[in-house]
């Protein structure tokens, strides 16, 4: 290709490349009002959390609010979206599969060692939400619904697939086992902020793994 040649291919390739994209000062705005909101609720509860102080933290007005949220109860909802976003991408990211009961160990303490980097100071953030929630907020306690039927779900996927490779009996309840890990998940991260202190958690935690390893094909039921 000659020099000229060249020169034009560089230049068309930095016509026709499209440049990452801006993020608008809308975009910008919402995002920060999400994060924020997202810090307080899990610090404080959306009882505890007022509008103004999030706005302030936010560095908004009340109208940009507006702009992108109708109601509080609308932010709740999209802060657990984004808090359910991230907690199912670490139950299904690629390079560490949830397809092992020893994946869905380190999973489990993975969760525990985030509360204790935080000094054992909050709980789960959709367990927060849920336990502050008023029986009159039902766009918010059908989100919290939706978070926890996701993990669920991805909870009895898991445990399906290790049952399909052979790693647990046939006889094991998939959907039930999936309802504990979830409870004992659950359960450690609000013993963990009640007592201030993650060894109870990783008492429960570890009772919980036993259970489930119980219905290990390599470990045999008693009398066989």
């Amino acid at each position: 290709m000659s020099t000229r040649s060249t020169r034009a291919a560089r230049s068309s390739s930095r016509q026709t490349t499209p440049h990452a994209p801006r993020q608008s000062k809308g975009e910008a705005t919402r995002q920060r009002l999400l994060t924020v909101a997202a810090d307080l609720f899990h610090a404080k509860g959306v009882d505890g959390t007022g509008l103004d102080e999030i706005l302030r933290q936010a560095g908004a007005g009340k109208s940009q609010f507006y702009r992108h949220f109708p109601s509080k109860e609308a932010l709740v909802c999209a802060v657990l979206a984004q808090w359910e976003a991230n907690l199912s991408q670490s139950m299904t990211a690629p390079e560490r599969p949830l397809d092992s009961l020893d994946a869905l160990e380190a999973w489990l303490y993975e969760i525990l060692e985030a509360l204790e980097a935080d000094h054992c100071l909050r709980g789960c953030p959709i367990g927060t939400i849920a336990a502050g929630l008023d029986d009159v907020e039902e766009d918010a306690r059908g989100a919290v619904r939706h978070c926890f039927g996701v993990l669920e779900a991805r909870l009895r996927e898991a445990l399906a697939a290790m049952q399909e490779s052979g790693e647990l009996r046939a006889e094991a309840d998939v959907a039930s086992l999936a309802h504990l890990v979830l409870a004992a998940q659950q359960g450690s991260a609000m013993l963990t902020k009640a007592y201030g202190d993650s060894q109870p958690a990783r008492h429960a935690l570890a009772h919980t793994l036993n259970y489930l390893r119980s219905f290990s094909s390599s470990c045999h039921p008693e009398g066989n």
